[in-house]
């Protein structure tokens, strides 16, 4: 994790982001990248002779946005601990999420930092916010941020799985948190019993099973219920302090996402603890 990118508004949850990125990358020797993106407005124009022209020149707009950004950059840094040389600003313009993802293939970006104050309602089902919708489709890790969070705050990694074995980059990721924290790492089942026909003590033996496939260390195994797999995960989360959501998503897309959704979406925008997610191929 050594390319670290932090998509940024300068709001208060960007800037709990960036302080997060910030220690994340001197705990890796890192660096971090604030990204600020703006969407230039559309010239608009037929070139028909007697036909309405609108025009609006976008430099002097453009101008004052870098201004604005390099100021508020400086600022930000003046109040994040620890920044030293470590971040550096990326202006660029576009679609938040179409630039976003570019650049993350063009600087080779490690992990996203981004920060939420989630989505809601017909909000979350039509919009949703920038952070559900690269969680949906980076290439790379995306750690979602609600509110100040520390580094050595962080003392337990939730890991809800569907216990399956073909999962190794995943678990290779999580692996690699567990070393970054040095958190417990709990492994987490939603049972939908009576109609999965598998009990809780079925669904523990199965877990420590998986742990034994991938080698874990430092776990422990827990199964929780819920009336759906989101539920069962916030349900647990809220019983342990001091922790992070780590799980796979499938990244659906169009028509898929609108009506099978994403359980790490729902995750993202229900809950207050940060959650890390990666698109599993």
């Amino acid at each position: 994790m050594k390319r670290i990118l932090v998509p940024c508004d300068f709001s208060a949850a960007a800037k709990h982001a960036f302080q997060f990125a910030v220690e994340m990358a001197t705990a890796c020797g890192g660096h971090v990248m604030v990204l600020k993106v703006m969407q230039v407005p559309t010239i608009f124009g037929n070139g028909m002779p007697g036909q309405p022209f609108a025009a609006i020149d976008p430099i002097p707009m453009i101008d004052d946005w870098i201004a604005y950004s390099e100021k508020e950059f400086e600022k930000m840094k003046g109040k994040t601990a620890g920044v030293g040389d470590r971040a550096e600003l990326l202006l660029e313009t576009g679609y938040v999420n179409d630039v976003t993802l570019d650049v993350i293939a063009r600087e080779k970006i490690d992990l996203v930092i981004m920060g939420t104050d989630g989505a809601s309602g017909l909000k979350e089902l039509f919009i949703g916010s920038h952070t559900e919708k690269i969680v949906r489709e980076s290439p790379v890790p995306v750690m979602a941020i609600h509110g100040s969070c520390h580094l050595d705050q962080i003392k337990n990694i939730i890991f809800p799985t569907t216990m399956e074995l073909d999962q190794k980059p995943l678990v290779q990721q999580i692996m690699g948190l567990q070393i970054l924290f040095g958190a417990v790492l709990h492994l987490l089942f939603v049972n939908g019993f009576p109609f999965s026909l598998e009990s809780d003590e079925e669904a523990e033996h199965k877990l420590e099973g998986y742990a034994l496939f991938y080698g874990l260390k430092d776990y422990t195994v827990h199964v929780s219920r819920g009336l759906n797999i989101q539920e069962g995960i916030l349900k647990y989360a809220r019983r342990v302090p001091n922790s992070i959501i780590a799980m796979g998503t499938h990244g659906h897309k169009g028509l898929v996402h609108f009506t099978e959704g994403s359980v790490a979406e729902d995750v993202v925008n229900h809950l207050s603890e940060p959650v890390w997610t990666y698109v599993m191929q």
